[in-house]
């Protein structure tokens, strides 16, 4: 009973805290939140019973014949023992809850409980022995060594562009992003061994103290006899390898992946330029020297849109990192797909993939930091902050914000927005929905009241000192303008399609399933669609996730399986409650019934995508796959452009294949074109878009546009000035206007630009 007393509290610690996760998201399943959550409480449960069981065997002097040192290493060894076993009790919990909640990968989930709670017990075991045996007040110390590792771990944040941390307690953080795929990363697992080995050390001076010090001396004194006694005889070898091991990983923390310091990633990098406001960093494999220019120009451009919006001057110089891939971003700084800014030290983080569509966005949270809290340099409210970086950036999609906003209110998937612009509800629903209903209401009060307000309630959170009226009145006025805006029913099909995915938190096996779809986008981009399409139907058939649908019909139309693509349309899209959320499946869907020769599905299919015109992309690839299926002399070798590669230079070799007499092939014309100009090979694409003119409107659109872009490259900015304009004759949306208008601004710019630079 005497043991079994002590043990009491921790025992029902563990199972409150284990049922309790088991009604959440996310902790409902042995993965790596539940595992971290775990690793925490267990650090402070495992080091107060091992200082208490410690101090409990030196205080005995029942046994004389006993030394204090056998007593207190007796007592660890017992107490390290009951705080693995008391493991077993969340651990057991959550094997239960598997019977009801469903684990995608138990094998994944168990290396994590290994590596971050049962490390973590060792590590606060081992600390446990070392402060009571050195020090009086052991758990004041204990604690205090607890909070200087959180402080530091907040400095690495604070101070360096990582956002993803490692600590002897809870083991590894990866940050606050939007990326879903997390697993068990070598780093993590050097890092534990490191822990590990650590925790012995701890252990062996705990026992030099308890061999050489009084019992009752004071703490300096402890110290200093163990700092004596560590340098003697063979203990100064197991000190010298210790020192040898902490600096030879403290000097290759950034190789290592367990840190990353602004100077470790540039130099990674390898490459920068630098502008009036900007440092550039990038790689040499991104940019050439003429490239890196349109980037800088593109930077300064950016700027100077925001500082008009905002009305402030700006100073300082930013720090932009461009990384080729989201993988080197991932290990470099703990964020893959999810680009990222850090306002209270100037710096954005971008992928090369994403720099056009999201600069703009990032840079938004830099120059508003004048207007943000001390320290943090932002708004403690996630809806402001990203709020108003979506009202300046304003171009999501293929409708304006409030167009978005008045089709979700008007289907009734709206959330109340007054959550959304709180300090934790933004996270609550999908990404999608947060950014575009706070974007859009930042957007109305910038409109109707001005920025000054805006930027005044962005610092204090205070609406009715900033606007004098409540959030809730101030949420009924965008409601009633809200509801002035007409609904189409192309506007509902473009709510089905984006906004309703669900939050990770409500996604099943969110964290093994994106790892799945990582190594099936791996074997996709190495053209091993067999692989890449049975990796991505196990993930749906686990999760029916989204992406992992998307991924399936991609790798199954590459590898040209067309009757899988058939019965997944038939058993899950079409038999589906709402089978327009799956309409950009219809497109793969369409091409698979062209290559089954049932050509009146396909145009049906490809007809529904471009009515909703959801996306420009996506309605680009609608038209010209119905305008394919039409051309009877090229329709055989553009089904094969359509479904066979993505790669341009072997598409252009099918596209010549059509071009190859004098007959006037219009189709085959427009996708040479514009594959030339994605290749850069400006002039050439223009010499084929000028051929043309016959077009449907929306490949018209597009093909002014891809020539008003490649006369901008090649700086005849004027002519490009041109056809922007023109392309609005063909298409006029709000959208449309917005970006073209965006453009021929992007080309006066730069025009002034180029010539202040090159004098």
């Amino acid at each position: 009973m005497s043991y079994v007393r002590p043990l009491f509290f921790p025992i029902t610690l563990y199972l409150v805290a284990a049922i309790a996760c088991t009604r959440f998201p996310l902790l409902n399943y042995l993965g790596y939140e539940f595992s971290a959550v775990v690793a925490l409480l267990a650090s402070f449960t495992a080091g107060f019973l091992t200082i208490s069981a410690v101090k409990r065997a030196a205080e005995n002097d029942a046994h004389p014949e006993s030394s204090i040192l056998h007593r207190s290493l007796d007592a660890f060894k017992k107490s390290l023992g009951r705080n693995l076993l008391l493991l077993l009790l969340p651990l057991l919990v959550m094997l239960a809850n598997a019977l009801f909640v469903k684990n995608c990968s138990l094998l994944e989930g168990v290396g994590f409980f290994a590596l971050l709670p049962v490390v973590s017990v060792v590590f606060a075991s081992a600390l446990g022995f070392f402060c009571a045996a050195h020090y009086r007040p052991a758990r004041t110390i204990f604690v205090l060594f607890v909070l200087a590792t959180f402080a530091e771990v907040l400095a690495v944040g604070y101070f360096t562009p990582a956002i993803f941390s490692y600590n002897f307690f809870y083991g590894y953080f990866p940050g606050f992003t939007y990326d879903e795929a997390l697993g068990i990363s070598r780093s993590l697992i050097l890092f534990r061994i490191l822990t590990l080995i650590l925790a012995a050390a701890l252990v062996w001076m705990a026992q030099l103290v308890l061999a050489h010090a009084e019992r009752n001396a004071p703490a300096w004194e402890k110290g200093t006899t163990l700092l004596g006694v560590m340098v003697q005889g063979k203990n100064v070898f197991v000190t010298g390898a210790l020192a040898t091991l902490i600096i030879v990983v403290w000097w290759f923390r950034g190789e290592l992946g367990l840190d990353s310091t602004a100077r470790f990633i540039q130099h990674t990098l390898g490459r920068q330029h630098a502008t009036p406001h900007f440092r550039i960093y990038y790689s040499a494999e991104s940019y050439s020297d003429e490239e890196i220019r349109w980037v800088a120009a593109e930077h300064e451009f950016r700027l100077q849109q925001i500082r008009d919006e905002l009305h402030v001057p700006f100073q300082r110089t930013i720090e932009s990192y461009i990384y080729p891939s989201a993988e080197m971003k991932q290990r470099l700084i703990g964020a893959g797909s999810t680009n990222i800014a850090k306002p209270w030290s100037g710096q954005v983080h971008i992928t090369q993939q994403s720099l056009d569509a999201t600069l703009k966005h990032e840079l938004v949270h830099v120059l508003a930091a004048p207007f943000g809290l001390p320290v943090i340099r932002a708004s403690l409210s996630t809806g402001l902050v990203e709020g108003l970086a979506m009202a300046i950036e304003w171009d999501w999609g293929n409708r304006t914000l409030h167009q978005y906003a008045a089709a979700m209110k008007k289907v009734g998937i709206a959330p109340d927005i007054s959550a959304i612009m709180s300090f934790t509800g933004f996270a609550a629903q999908s990404s999608s929905i947060s950014y575009v209903l706070a974007g859009s209401f930042c957007r109305f009060l910038m409109d109707t009241y001005g920025v000054r307000p805006v930027m005044l309630v962005y610092r204090t959170n205070d609406y009715e000192k900033a606007f004098g009226k409540s959030l809730h009145a101030l949420i009924d006025e965008w409601h009633a303008f809200l509801g002035t805006m007409p609904v189409a029913d192309s506007d509902r099909d473009a709510v089905d399609v984006l906004f309703r995915r669900p939050p990770i938190f409500r996604k099943v096996c969110a964290r093994v399933i994106a790892g799945r779809n990582k190594e099936a986008a791996r074997a996709f981009a190495q053209r091993d669609y067999h692989t890449a399409s049975a990796l991505y139907r196990q993930s749906f058939e686990e999760g029916r996730g989204y992406e992992a649908l998307s991924g399936f019909m991609a790798s199954a139309l590459r590898a040209g399986d067309f009757v899988a693509i058939r019965a997944m349309y038939d058993s899950v899209i079409s038999r589906s409650e709402n089978p327009v959320q799956y309409l950009p499946f219809f497109v793969p869907a369409g091409l698979a019934a062209w290559g089954l020769g049932d050509r009146q599905t396909a145009a049906a299919l490809f007809a529904r995508v471009r009515a909703a015109d959801v996306s420009e992309s996506l309605t680009e690839t609608a038209v010209v796959s119905l305008t394919a299926m039409q051309d009877s002399a090229n329709a055989a070798l553009l089904f094969r452009y359509l479904t066979t590669t993505t790669v341009d230079s072997e598409r252009i070799a099918l596209l010549d294949s059509c071009l190859s007499d004098s007959v006037h092939h219009v189709l085959p014309m427009y996708l040479k074109g514009k594959a030339l100009v994605r290749m850069k090979r400006w002039n050439e694409g223009l010499s084929l878009l000028r051929r043309l003119h016959t077009l449907p409107p929306p490949l018209e659109a597009h093909r002014l546009r891809t020539m008003g872009a490649a006369l901008f490259r090649l700086r005849q900015f004027e002519d490009a000035r041109a056809y922007f304009w023109r392309s609005l004759n063909v298409d006029a949306s709000d959208v449309a206007r917005y970006r073209v208008e965006e453009w021929i601004e992007r080309c006066d710019w730069n025009k002034q630009y180029f010539a202040r630079t090159e004098r």
